[in-house]
């Protein structure tokens, strides 16, 4: 859309959402005047929220394709607000040339800002380093473990040690595949009721001491995916204070569910890692007011529907997340840290993170937003998700928010 008008909103400029305006919308940016025949779209009170940055995402293509495709996936980053991600699928480790050349060129059909995390070993297999200096050279922005940690402390020393030499972030998913086995829920009172193979929290904390160590005796900047529970938060906080560079995120549905919400059985709960207690619930929200915890994190990734539609230990775990993330999140972000705070952890500091472009609004400037009514509530559907899966927690539940629409690049997407 070249042009466009919103009226009766409220743009977050300087740090806070000024009173109702009207807002002119040319070419991508905002400007003082559209033309006179421009379109105009009555945001009713509602916020103009800076567009969203997404940690944790994977569209399983092209590995897995039958599942999603990179074009559902700018679809549902149009839907939900977002302007870029972070990108890392455990179907498909880039980790040579070929691969990221590949990618890049399946990227360059949108004008999302997507960054790309490269595999710091081939295959995800922690037996062969990546090319990780031809790697950076080329522009990834660090280095992960496809959410599969299964390096010896021996190969990680080696990965960090060569990979330091790229001056790039690892990144890892603490979890030690050993002590989680065959477990799909933590290891606590529901899964005794449950009957169920629990995780245990040292599986998380045994494997963030590891990598903090590593990183500390290297001096290598990490950042630790997805951290559950208030031992591993006590850890960072003592690594930063040794003066290592950290950066930790939470996950989107860590900070709304715990392991109470898995006594129906519901598959679309089964996430690695798993939803720990409420202690743990209530641990993550104290990580966010003090601090700790740098950034939420959308960790979306589709299921084939067959995959869920199985008894909760057989199913598939993972969640999607992108169109429903924001009106989810909002009410109770806010109420705990206030809107600046809340557009940091969803928007600034995972661009920070990703080395991505965080955005801001201001005259004059280029505009990717999303409206946000957050006095209307959404009840989530299947039509809510781009593609045919719908393999998300919040399915059917109503959210205390509502996302009107998002103005993406020049793009303008009703929801």
């Amino acid at each position: 859309m070249d042009s466009l008008v919103i009226q009766n909103v409220r743009p977050f400029v300087n740090g806070r959402f000024d009173g109702l305006c009207s807002m002119a919308l040319v070419n991508g940016n905002w400007v003082a005047e559209a033309p006179q025949d421009a379109p105009v779209f009555d945001a009713n009170g509602a916020l103009a929220i800076p567009a969203l940055f997404a940690l944790g995402v994977d569209f399983q293509e092209p590995m897995r394709d039958d599942v999603y495709t990179f074009e559902k996936g700018f679809k549902a980053m149009h839907l939900g607000g977002f302007y870029g991600a972070l990108y890392e699928s455990s179907a498909n480790p880039i980790d040579d040339i070929q691969r990221l050349s590949a990618l890049k060129q399946a990227f360059s059909a949108s004008p999302l800002e997507m960054k790309i995390l490269a595999s710091f070993s081939k295959n995800y297999k922690c037996s062969q380093l990546s090319e990780m200096l031809e790697l950076s050279r080329y522009g990834v922005v660090g280095f992960g473990d496809g959410n599969l940690l299964n390096a010896t402390t021996r190969f990680l020393r080696l990965s960090m040690e060569y990979g330091s030499m790229t001056g790039k972030r690892f990144f890892f998913l603490p979890l030690d595949l050993s002590l989680r086995c065959a477990g799909s829920v933590h290891e606590g009172a529901v899964s005794d009721m449950l009957g169920m193979k629990g995780i245990p929290r040292i599986a998380e904390t045994i494997v963030v001491h590891t990598i903090l160590e590593t990183a500390l005796f290297l001096g290598q900047s990490v950042h630790l995916k997805q951290i559950t529970c208030a031992e591993s938060l006590k850890l960072i906080e003592i690594a930063r204070q040794r003066g290592l560079d950290v950066t930790c995120d939470v996950s989107l549905y860590h900070l709304l569910f715990d392991d109470e919400n898995l006594l129906d059985l519901h598959s679309h709960f089964y996430l690695i890692p798993p939803l720990r207690s409420k202690a743990d619930k209530e641990a993550l929200w104290n990580g966010i007011k003090n601090g700790l915890i740098d950034a939420i994190s959308c960790n979306h990734k589709p299921v084939l529907t067959q995959e869920k539609q199985v008894n909760f230990e057989d199913a598939t775990p993972g969640a999607l997340s992108l169109e429903v993330a924001l009106p989810a999140i909002w009410k109770p972000l806010v109420s705990a840290v206030g809107e600046s705070r809340a557009i940091e952890l969803l928007s600034m500091n995972p661009a920070k993170i990703a080395l991505a472009t965080p955005q801001k609004l201001s005259l004059g400037s280029p505009a990717n937003l999303v409206i946000l009514h957050p006095e209307k509530k959404t009840l989530v559907q299947a039509s809510h998700f781009a593609g045919a899966v719908q393999n998300s927690p919040l399915l059917g539940a109503e959210l205390p928010a509502a996302i009107e629409a998002s103005y993406l690049y020049g793009a303008w997407t009703q929801v």
